[in-house]
């Protein structure tokens, strides 16, 4: 696929290989929508690149759905969607204190498993109705993980 020109949204775009991804994005000509739990480190990354930024939780449908039009209504058409959000629990499985709380575990699998899969299948469901480019590609969708 050619990238010039073409929108994308980026998850986790606030910081780390998010911010990264969303810098070099739109070093090669794309216009980036920058997602991120916290909307100022969002909206920073998006001021720098001239995106746009918005406050998105991965692992809740309605944020997803509203960044996902919003990016449209702003960039025109997502044909490239990257997943870098992603949290980690630091922490033993049994530790000191007692198990590790479940809760510190369920926010993982939340966010890194359930909220990946949220913003493939909502970017997939819009970018199915996209008229497929000469390559005969509708978009791309990337998934991003690291214990970093």
């Amino acid at each position: 696929m050619e990238m010039k020109g073409q929108a994308a949204i980026v998850t986790g775009g606030g910081s780390g290989m998010g911010a990264a991804t969303a810098r070099t994005l739109a070093a090669a000509g794309v216009r980036v929508a920058v997602l991120d739990l916290n909307p100022e480190a969002a909206e920073a990354v998006a001021t720098e690149i001239d995106g746009t930024a918005f406050a998105c939780n991965v692992a809740d449908e309605k944020t997803v759905e509203a960044a996902i039009t919003g990016a449209r209504e702003a960039h025109g058409p997502a044909r490239i969607c990257i997943n870098c959000a992603g949290v980690a629990t630091a922490g033993r499985i049994v530790g000191r204190d007692g198990p590790l709380p479940l809760e510190r575990f369920k926010q993982v699998v939340d966010v890194n498993l359930i909220g990946t899969f949220n913003v493939m299948r909502l970017a997939a469901a819009d970018m199915i109705d996209f008229a497929p480019l000469a390559d005969d590609e509708r978009g791309v969708i990337i998934n991003t993980a690291s214990v970093a």
